[in-house]
């Protein structure tokens, strides 16, 4: 890696944060020496009067303007930390990155700025930006698996380095700027904490909510998903599965009860769901259903196997069902309640059920054995990150996982999208679910349809008898 401190800093590379603050930057001489008295004549305002997430905007912007009659000696480095990716912008990494610079400051009389945006802003007095450099490799180091920690171009690079003796006006713009921005955006954080602010869930409102679930027609809330193979042939054609019945917690909140937050309490919501699986059940009871395939899966609590509800089911349902009934188990109230799990399993196995443990992530993956567990299927949630090959360095063992649970035991679920769909297959994994599926199914179905209507009418009328 070429060392920074070799090169001119005259001819350094400049990095700004968007189109329009380089376009400030840009125009004339006049306009920014009349930015620059704008700012001079602004009234500071106190940082009381601005959001957390602003603080340090402003207190950076009010220091910045305090330095002008005292700038020279003085330099600083930006730290693009919000360039990298989502898994390397965690508060671990920024609390890492901060404390790299602790000696800095003390050393050589510096100030330091976490901005809201998790970016680091740098600025000392009386030592060159080579003094500074090796904070800056280090950090270059701690986030080396991310591509722009190695990337120096204008638009995407990882750090730029100011000096204030010649670029005090240009670097004040930018603050001005980053202040702005900053309070822009608390304002509209606020507005919307304001406007979807919920009040957590209590016993007075659960107790309202248990009723209407009572009382409500439970078939407005109850969504249908199926689970597809991706098959090799025909094209990558999917073909359903099994489809999920499951109820949408946020419609049925936004239809009964839309300024309560339902998962704010655990036992709570726990309680509630368990009340929800038995108007489940007893909807799938009372109404004939169609699905997409020869089974259907359905989410419960473990605690609802053992109800009164669940053998009414198992009795009318599953007993006259002519495919499989798949019971799927949230990991967490699994391994919560992992005595009950192993109590019921082999029993559920008899009686003609396959278990599925849902809402897996990548790293709880190596924590579940599903042939350990006896589970039929695993479902692994789908994250945007997972594409990122330096992440999936990280995840490096995830293909040995997947093989070890069985490639066709493991559902990847939540793919909105083609990529999700790639990565999979990347995989060996052949069972997807999520909302690109069902459109990619949706749109084979209106082919066909239009395929079939279309031949309907080409087909020649039968003649009448004389």
């Amino acid at each position: 890696m070429a060392c920074i401190c070799q090169k001119n800093e005259n001819i350094r590379k400049r990095t700004y944060l968007n189109l329009p603050f380089r376009e400030v930057c840009l125009n004339s001489q006049a306009k920014i020496q009349g930015a620059y008295r704008l700012l001079r004549g602004m009234r500071l305002i106190e940082p009381q009067q601005y959001g957390q997430q602003a603080l340090q905007e402003h207190l950076l912007l009010d220091y910045v303007q305090r330095l002008e009659t005292r700038k020279f000696g003085h330099r600083a480095v930006h730290i693009h930390l919000s360039r990298l990716k989502p898994f390397h912008r965690r508060d671990y990494h920024i609390r890492v990155a901060t404390n790299t610079f602790e000696s800095y400051v003390k050393l050589f009389v510096g100030r330091i700025f976490v901005l809201s945006n998790n970016d680091l802003l740098f600025i000392w007095k009386d030592k060159t930006i080579s003094d500074v450099e090796p904070g800056v490799e280090t950090l270059r180091y701690l986030f080396r698996d991310d591509p722009v920690a190695q990337d120096e171009s204008e638009e995407t690079g990882f750090c730029t380095w100011y000096n204030l003796n010649t670029e005090f006006q240009e670097f004040l713009l930018l603050c001005r700027y980053m202040s702005e921005s900053a309070q822009k955006q608390q304002r509209r954080d606020m507005a919307a904490e304001q406007k979807f602010q919920l009040q957590p869930i209590n016993a007075d409102n659960l107790a309202q909510l248990e009723e209407t679930i009572h009382t409500a027609d439970l078939s407005a809330h109850i969504r249908q998903q199926p689970v597809c193979v991706l098959s090799k042939n025909n094209g990558g054609e999917l073909h359903p599965v099994f489809d999920e019945f499951f109820v949408s917690i946020a419609e049925l909140r936004d239809a009964v009860m839309p300024n309560i937050d339902l998962a704010s309490n655990k036992w709570l919501f726990q309680h509630m769901t368990e009340v929800l699986d038995k108007r489940m059940l007893n909807y799938l009871c009372k109404r004939t259903f169609k699905t997409h395939a020869s089974s259907f899966s359905i989410n419960l609590n473990l605690a609802t196997l053992t109800s009164r509800e669940f053998e009414r089911f198992d009795e009318i349902v599953r007993r006259g069902w002519p495919g499989n009934v798949i019971l799927e188990f949230n990991q967490v109230d699994l391994f919560s309640n992992l005595e009950t799990y192993l109590r019921l399993r082999d029993e559920f196995h008899d009686r003609g059920y396959r278990i599925l443990i849902d809402n897996l992530t990548v790293e709880s993956l190596s924590f579940v054995d599903r042939n350990s567990l006896k589970a039929d299927f695993i479902k692994v949630a789908w994250r945007e990150e997972m594409t990122d090959n330096v992440i999936r360095k990280k995840y490096s063992e995830m293909d040995t996982l997947v093989q070890q649970s069985g490639r066709e035991r493991v559902i990847l679920c939540r793919c909105d999208t083609p990529t999700a769909i790639r990565f999979g297959q990347s995989l060996g994994i052949t069972l997807f679910q999520g909302r690109y599926v069902d459109n990619m199914i949706a749109r084979t179905r209106r082919a066909k349809n239009a395929s079939k209507a279309a031949k309907t009418a080409k087909a020649p009328a039968p003649k009448k008898a004389p």
